[in-house]
């Protein structure tokens, strides 16, 4: 039986994070060719930013900020439509490493059928407590409700099969949809598999964070109880 070809993409939802955002495309060009950049409603100057590279990238504008979630699922619906198998999402605030996505390649060229998901070194890497507060409750989460196993299910760099998420019925707007995938995809039986990555929270420029506290975190706990009650999650 012959395989279908691999086509994947970078895929890089922002708002408003012209500081760091010319650096991470710049990088990610240099180790993927196909780069969807999502503008979830910016201000004018991440425009500008997204202008100096013209048809090097493909771009889609929200009128209106949604959220992270949103944007990734218009990436995911964009790419799948241009024909892509795979969807490699990364943060455009700079604490990733786009050096690490042949690592992701490697992995999809493995196993196609899987979802990746980047494995942060939390220890000594200047991770907030926030983030560490809430990488609990998500690796919680995922394991009460997916019964899957990650140690870092909150890293937001991750490899998605476009077409096996096409089918999961999504529903985040913000945050909650990167735990949301994860649930119901173990629920459906696709493999989650970890890529170790590189992260710091102090790149050049200066990292643009735009996870609120308290009501994020009240966000992904209404999704996670929807998820809860909601057959159609299994």
């Amino acid at each position: 039986m012959t395989l279908p070809e691999i086509r994947a993409a970078a895929l890089i939802p922002t708002f408003n994070n012209e500081r760091t955002l010319a650096d991470v495309v710049e990088r990610t060009l240099r180790e993927i060719p196909d780069v969807l950049v999502v503008d979830d409603g910016s201000g004018p100057e991440t425009g500008k930013v997204l202008d100096r590279f013209g048809a090097r990238i493909q771009r889609v504008r929200h009128d209106r900020n949604f959220g992270k979630g949103r944007a990734l699922r218009t990436g995911f619906a964009r790419l799948a439509e241009a024909g892509f198998t795979h969807a490699i999402a990364l943060d455009s605030d700079g604490q990733h490493y786009p050096e690490d996505l042949p690592a992701f390649r490697d992995a999809i060229a493995r196993e196609p059928e899987a979802i990746f998901v980047g494995e942060r070194d939390m220890t000594g890497s200047g991770a907030p407590r926030k983030s560490r507060f809430g990488l609990w409750f998500s690796n919680r989460s995922l394991r009460l409700l997916g019964a899957a196993r990650l140690r870092d299910s909150q890293c937001g760099f991750r490899a998605y099969p476009l077409a096996r998420v096409s089918g999961l019925g999504l529903r985040g707007e913000r945050y909650d949809l990167e735990l949301e995938v994860l649930i119901k995809a173990a629920r459906r039986g696709i493999r989650i598999l970890a890529v170790p990555i590189r992260v710091t929270y102090s790149p050049e420029g200066g990292r643009t964070s735009h996870f609120r506290p308290v009501r994020d975190f009240l966000q992904i706990a209404g999704r996670m109880a929807r998820i809860l009650v909601d057959r159609r999650g299994r």
